[in-house]
């Protein structure tokens, strides 16, 4: 085996087809097919079988599958080290966060870090907490920083800050004026609510389900700013985070509701795997995010 074959294997097993993993790598699909052949042919096992013009990885290829994701990963770890050491500004980074937090708090904290680190190379990606997890166990990212929470026990989890979710209505809604509901009024109103496996609606349902309260969801969206548009519209009622409608409650198109006796409250935690490498970038970063400079 080499390494040429196990990227090129482990292509194929990403994109699912022979074909697409030529594409991918500006191959030809004979050439790709001759190389899992030979890989096949050395190590007397068959990687993959076809079914219905699928292809399936065998129970051999599982296994080579890991150890090649391992073994690229620690391939790309010594490169990043190398560098580190070469000079100890410069070096990659990648940084994933879950949608509140990329998009109200990251990109300040990213603009503050480069000022120090100008020659450091950060590639930065939003999606929900449960795509970064799984990003971060892929080795996709060397850091997470999230609002919901986190499954696997192979990943290191760091109190980061405090945040609250606010129960938001519009202005025009009824309970506008009240300012201050019953808890049993909530499982009469019509919820605007993140898509599963964001971590603000993790926490909702988690807080929901420990005072034993039921709710009723109307709309399912996966973008906050429309959440707030809808919401604004008195399409419904939402539970988004302090940092996401600040403005908003400033201006005075959202309303804060207060619900007796309940309180949404999480922490924002900073992610990483339990075997990651610390790269000085990663160290420097990791610094700053403790240091309150914010």
């Amino acid at each position: 085996m080499n390494l040429r074959q196990l990227r090129i294997f482990l292509t194929v097993c990403q994109e699912g087809s022979m074909s697409k993993a030529a594409k991918k790598l500006y191959m030809t699909q004979p050439s790709i097919s001759q190389t899992i052949g030979e890989l096949e042919q050395e190590l007397n096992i068959k990687l993959f079988e076809r079914i219905n013009k699928h292809l399936y990885l065998t129970y051999p290829g599982e296994i080579l599958r890991e150890y090649s994701k391992r073994i690229i990963s620690l391939l790309e770890e010594a490169e990043n080290t190398l560098l580190d050491i070469s000079n100890l500004k410069s070096g990659k980074l990648r940084v994933g966060a879950s949608t509140t937090i990329g998009t109200y708090l990251i990109p300040k904290i990213l603009s503050e870090f480069r000022k120090k680190y100008e020659n450091a190379s950060i590639f930065f990606n939003i999606d929900n907490t449960a795509v970064i997890e799984k990003q971060i166990l892929e080795n996709s990212i060397d850091i997470g920083i999230v609002e919901g929470p986190i499954h696997s026990q192979d990943i290191i989890i760091e109190p980061f800050i405090e945040d609250e979710l606010y129960l938001v209505c519009s202005k025009g809604h009824r309970w506008a004026l009240k300012k201050v509901i019953e808890p049993w009024e909530i499982e009469e109103e019509e919820l605007i609510i993140r898509e599963k496996g964001s971590g603000t609606r993790e926490v909702f349902e988690t807080i929901m389900s420990a005072n034993n309260l039921k709710y009723r969801i109307k709309h399912v969206l996966n973008n906050t700013e429309a959440i707030k548009k809808a919401v604004e519209l008195n399409m419904g009622v939402s539970v988004l985070s302090k940092l996401a409608v600040s403005e908003e409650l400033k201006k005075g198109t959202l309303v804060k509701i207060e619900i007796e006796g309940i309180k949404f409250k999480r922490m924002f935690n900073i992610i990483y795997h339990k075997d990651k490498y610390f790269s000085p970038a990663f160290k420097a970063f990791m610094e700053y995010l403790k240091s309150g400079r914010r």
